[in-house]
């Protein structure tokens, strides 16, 4: 697989010295051009067998592309860091959300105590209404019956 790759690359960059890209100039040779001669170098100064085991030992992408465990644990420091952040970030909302839902409440409560405090007048309206309504009736009526005591 690796053989592969390599050779794709190499004639991936023969390719371009004929294009009409070529008046830039050429980087040197790609790592896996690079790879490839050293591949072919060791297979004929150790033999094939060793050399493709030596090979299989080298990363594929090159030894810039591999992370240490110092790398891991600055990149997880970074991490941790902002997730804290936005571990308060949230809670923070949150308690704002609280005191938001806290007071939506309180004003709630208030809005039932005055819709109770109306119901209340409506009916002190209403036996007030009707007191009056039978207080003027008796009243009519003990002035009718005088008027007929006063004409009789």
């Amino acid at each position: 697989m690796v053989r592969t790759q390599l050779v794709v690359s190499i004639s991936e960059a023969e390719q371009h010295v004929g294009s009409p890209d070529a008046k830039r100039p050429i980087p040197g040779p790609s790592p896996d051009a690079k790879r490839l001669r050293l591949h072919h170098s060791l297979r004929e100064k150790i033999g094939i067998t060793v050399a493709d085991e030596l090979m299989e030992f080298l990363p594929p992408g090159g030894w810039g592309d591999l992370a240490r465990r110092s790398d891991l644990e600055v990149v997880e420091r970074r991490l941790d860091a902002k997730i804290d952040g936005l571990g308060a970030r949230l809670d923070a909302r949150i308690d704002a959300l609280e005191a938001r839902i806290d007071g939506l409440e309180q004003q709630i409560s208030q809005l039932r105590d005055e819709v109770r405090a109306l119901g209340n007048l409506r009916t002190t309206i209403v036996l007030t209404g009707a007191s009056m309504g039978i207080s003027l009736f008796v009243g009519l009526g003990g002035l009718m019956v005088a008027i007929v005591q006063l004409a009789g």
